[in-house]
């Protein structure tokens, strides 16, 4: 039996619209959106709209507000700090961020751009508003927050930390990597400026496609992080200024939008909340069926509303050679390590790694119950 568990990392089963629509699109358009002015140019570019509209449906973003085609989450929160950051500013972060955050500010700090400080989340996963007010200088300009960790999956209250952050007119930008596809998830609601997605995790889509939204009066601000051809206002020196194409610069990824099409065809026919109350049941069948294996220790509070994730380790197995026992003789995959995500592993002190399950829509409760079988019967006997 194969059993893919590592969503957090990407969707191995697709819909069969993200293969219809590459296929559909290779075979008979396949041009250049936004270069040339003939039909077939001309429709591409009408797929690329309508995706960007689907992404507004999706995510219910105002008509005022942008989506910005990148091809991944990390490009695009590169975008929104680098973007946003001025010499002397201070940033704050979360102690769950990715690397995808956490480099690029330590680089900015290196560099002597800029400070910053890291809100310690707690031990069980929750967010400490009440010293997260505490932390705000003079200086502070920008605050990004991971919207759920991709290692435990516990769901920090951005709407919260949003609101708070206007009160200090701070600019505000999310790391939606693990929650755009796995909850709902409604941008007027997130108190945000940006919103960082990719289209390949529980959005279902191919691999190297991601995006921003943007809300209109802050895309202003946002200084570009790289420059060149946008098909458009060809005769200026510099970038343009009108949205999308001030950051789209070159040849977009259209077959990446393409399948991403196809992907949202199939979740905007779906209802996210029943996909995830779905994914949640089987996330706590597992752990209730792991939960009394000795030596198991879990990280975070795992009763909470949170995303299909488990980190864990068990005492004697390290975890990385059992994430290869699981795979090769059971045909489990799992991931083990540090999941790009050391100060969230510092958080929940895991620093040694730990293995992570993470459930998605493809997942089934037979996947489930067959992990839990061979979980216990490795735990026992180890």
């Amino acid at each position: 039996m194969k059993v893919y568990l590592d969503y957090s990392a990407t969707s191995f089963k697709k819909p069969n619209e993200v293969f219809k629509k590459i296929e559909e699109f290779y075979k008979s358009n396949n041009t250049n959106p936004g270069r040339g002015g003939y039909k077939l140019a001309i429709e591409a570019g009408k797929m690329v709209l309508n995706t960007r509209n689907q992404i507004k449906s999706l995510f219910n973003v105002g008509i005022k507000d942008h989506i910005i085609f990148t091809k991944n989450v990390t490009e695009s929160l590169n975008i929104a700090i680098k973007g946003l950051v001025k010499k002397g500013d201070h940033i704050l972060i979360s102690s769950i961020e990715h690397n995808s955050v956490y480099r690029v500010v330590e680089h900015l700090k290196e560099q002597g751009i800029i400070d910053y400080d890291i809100i310690k989340v707690r031990k069980d996963g929750t967010f400490p508003i009440k010293e997260f007010n505490k932390l705000f200088k003079v200086n502070t300009n920008l605050c990004i927050i991971n919207h759920a960790s991709n290692v435990s999956g516990h769901i920090m209250p951005v709407g919260e930390i949003g609101k708070i952050c206007k009160e200090h007119n701070i600019k505000f930008v999310i790391d939606g990597a693990q929650t755009a596809g796995s909850i709902p998830v409604d941008f007027k609601e997130l108190n945000c400026d940006v919103f960082c997605f990719t289209g390949h995790k529980y959005l279902m889509g191919p691999t190297g496609i991601g995006g921003f939204i943007v809300k209109d009066d802050i895309a202003k601000d946002i200084d570009t992080l790289i420059d060149g051809g946008t098909g458009s206002f060809s005769e200026e020196s510099t970038m343009p200024k009108v949205l999308p194409d001030r950051f789209e610069t070159g040849t977009l990824n259209t077959i990446g939008i393409a399948g991403l099409n196809g992907a949202l065809t199939y979740l905007l026919n779906q209802d996210i909340n029943d996909i995830y109350v779905k994914e949640k049941e089987m996330h706590d069948r597992l752990y209730e069926g792991i939960r009394d294996i000795p030596g198991i220790i879990f990280y975070g509070d795992m009763e909470v509303e949170k995303l299909p994730v488990i980190s864990f380790n068990i005492k004697g197995l390290d975890s990385g050679e059992l994430a290869g026992i699981l795979d090769y003789q059971y045909g489990i995959m799992t991931r083990s390590g540090l999941h790009c995500s050391p100060l969230a592993h510092e958080t929940f002190n895991s620093l040694d790694g730990s293995i992570r399950i993470s459930i998605g829509h493809f997942s089934t409760n037979e996947e489930i119950d067959y992990v839990v079988d061979i979980l216990n019967k490795l735990g026992n006997y180890k």
